[in-house]
C-alpha cells in the first residue's frame, strides 16, 4: 500500500508541475505581459517611407525623425497607447525626387531608440 501511495503522489506532483510550467511559459510568451515596442515599414518592398510603430510598452509618447544621409527631412510625434499600433504615412512629394538615396527613420521613446533604413532608387 505504501508503494502505491508514493507512486500516486509522484504522478500527481509531476502532473501539477507540468501544468504550472505550461502556464508560466504561456504567460511569459504573451506580448501583453512584456514591455516592448517595434518600428517597421508598412511595405518594405515599395518605394514609400510609410512606417508603423507598434507599442506593447508602458511608453506612450514616441518621437520620430526621417534623415537622408545626415540631413533631417521631417520629424514628428505620435501618442500610442499600450497594445496599439499607428501607421505614419508620408507623401512622396515631401522628399522630392528619389535617386539612389538611403533614408533612415529613427524612433525614440524615453531612453530607448530604434532605427530602420531603406535605400530607394536601386
Amino acid at each position: 500500500m505504501s508503494n502505491k501511495t508514493i507512486v500516486l503522489s509522484l504522478v500527481i506532483f509531476l502532473a501539477l508541475s507540468c501544468i504550472f510550467l505550461a502556464y508560466t511559459q504561456t504567460k511569459q510568451q504573451s506580448p501583453e505581459s512584456q514591455n516592448w515596442w517595434v518600428v517597421y515599414f508598412a511595405n518594405p518592398k515599395d518605394d514609400s517611407l510609410n512606417f508603423i510603430i507598434e507599442n506593447n510598452s508602458n511608453e506612450k509618447k514616441f518621437h520620430w525623425e526621417i534623415l537622408n544621409e545626415n540631413n533631417k527631412l521631417k520629424e514628428g510625434d505620435a501618442n500610442i497607447e499600450k497594445g496599439n499600433k499607428k501607421e505614419i504615412t508620408l507623401p512622396k512629394s515631401d522628399f522630392g525626387n528619389f535617386g539612389n538615396m538611403k533614408f533612415s527613420i529613427i524612433v525614440s521613446a524615453g531612453e530607448d531608440k530604434k532605427e530602420i533604413y531603406k535605400i530607394i532608387g536601386k
